[in-house]
């Protein structure tokens, strides 16, 4: 048996990694696409772009880990009916329940290694992917604005310099035109600027000196001119930059721990607890995936009587579909009240496993192992 057991967790450790590696892949040049505006600035470095791996590897882990595992059983397993090899060990005596052994161990171990993941590094790394990219958007600005043109990414805010310093040397006779206030919009001129620095990349700020505000007022005829020594500019990432940081969630860069604190605190504000609540239990659901998709892939696997990789991406993709649409209904249904957020969180999970232990079942009973 414990043969058996070396050479089954060989023919799904193998294609788990390959996979794994694959789809981590795959996430991280998805991930970068959706965000070059940002990451293909003028100040980013191979440095930035190494520090954002390290920072997402944990949060691209467990996300491709399920489906990676449940790929690698139904391909895995299938090739061992391709080969005959599963008929021959039928012939032996080796039942379902004995080959369900090995996906099963792995499940549980991929689940106790994604629920650490999920309680320390991932919040971690999000966290830093939050300040980096506010890093970059902070450094793109100083590199982005060219003497004598006018520069608009900002939303809501244009930006002129007469003249503009090598390596962020700083502006030279800057206007500023600040629309965010609809009904009252500013024009500020001022003989000095430049990008400023803010704790933990939180904010934009554009400090200014020697100038003067023109304040318009369009509901009256008036408008008024303070001059000023110095003067900062505060452009939040959670305002007119956030459009850019599409790397944010604030909900999973919290811990488990932070999440209940965030519960019961919204609790005592008499505020609504279930969205962090349902965040927390829907983070465990996901870790427990590797256990419900072995026992749904193992008996898929083992049961089919034509086996073939193009059937084994089919099941899968559809498989993994069909999880992340009922994931997605339970937890809104969680959130609305409509269900018990621990109910919710798992009920997925639950019914994977309740279709994988029927279909289980029928192979034992049928002793059909091809």
């Amino acid at each position: 048996m414990k043969l058996l057991a070396r050479y089954l967790l060989r023919e799904l450790l193998v294609p788990l990694f390959v996979w794994v590696a694959f789809m981590f892949l795959l996430l991280f040049v998805m991930q970068f696409l959706r965000g070059t505006d940002v990451l293909l600035g003028s100040a980013v470095t191979l440095g930035d772009l190494g520090r954002l791996i390290a920072y997402l590897a944990p949060h691209f882990l467990v996300m491709a880990l399920p489906i990676a595992f449940l790929l690698a059983i139904l391909l895995g397993l299938g090739r061992l009916g391709e080969d005959r090899e599963l008929t021959s060990l039928q012939a032996l005596g080796i039942s379902p329940l004995q080959l369900l052994a090995a996906p099963l161990g792995v499940g549980l171990a991929l689940s106790a290694f994604m629920v650490l993941l999920t309680s320390t590094v991932e919040p971690w790394g999000l966290t830093g992917v939050k300040e980096l990219v506010g890093e970059v958007i902070q450094k793109n600005v100083a590199g982005d604005v060219k003497s004598g043109v006018f520069y608009e990414d900002l939303s809501d805010l244009t930006l002129y310099a007469q003249r503009v310093a090598p390596n962020g040397g700083g502006w030279t006779n800057v206007l500023l035109h600040d629309d965010r206030d609809p009904s009252s919009p500013l024009l500020v001129l001022a003989h000095k600027g430049r990008v400023g620095t803010s704790a933990r990349g939180e904010a934009l700020t554009i400090e200014l000196k020697e100038g003067e505000v023109h304040r318009a007022n369009r509901s009256a005829v008036d408008a008024s001119v303070v001059a000023f020594e110095k003067a900062e500019i505060n452009v939040g990432l959670g305002g007119s930059l956030s459009r850019r940081n599409r790397f944010r969630s604030p909900k999973e860069e919290l811990t488990p721990v932070e999440l209940m604190a965030a519960a019961k605190d919204a609790e005592e504000r008499r505020d609504d607890p279930r969205p962090f609540l349902m965040a927390l239990h829907s983070r465990l659901g996901n870790a427990v995936a590797p256990v419900a998709f072995a026992l749904l892939g193992t008996p898929l696997a083992i049961g089919r009587r034509q086996a073939g990789r193009a059937w084994g991406y089919l099941l899968t993709l559809g498989g993994y579909v069909l999880y992340y649409l009922l994931s997605r209904a339970f937890e809104q249904m969680g959130q609305k009240g409509q269900l018990p957020v621990l109910v919710a969180g798992q009920l997925a999970n639950v019914l994977f496993m309740v279709v994988g232990a029927v279909a289980l079942y029928r192979v034992t009973r049928s002793g059909t192992v091809r």
